[in-house]
């Protein structure tokens, strides 16, 4: 499993948006990784997901360059 902690203090209108998708991976959608359990840990989210080698969607997209069909094939999925 993977977990992510999100420190919800002080968050802003862009992370809470992000805390939304994250609540929407929960849908059970087969191109998503799926959420395991959530927490509340003092003052923090804890996500519980299935884990995924390679990183994050963000990494792959902030360090790598996509081509025009790569990042059609990713929007579509």
């Amino acid at each position: 499993v993977a977990i992510k902690k999100i420190n919800l203090q002080g968050l802003g209108k862009k992370e809470l948006n992000f805390n939304e998708l994250l609540v929407l991976n929960m849908s059970g959608n087969p191109n998503l990784v799926r959420c395991l359990d959530s927490f509340l840990v003092n003052k923090q989210f804890w996500l519980v997901m299935e884990y995924m080698d390679g990183g994050t969607l963000s990494d792959v997209i902030s360090k790598t360059c996509l081509s025009e069909d790569e990042m059609a094939a990713i929007s579509r999925e």
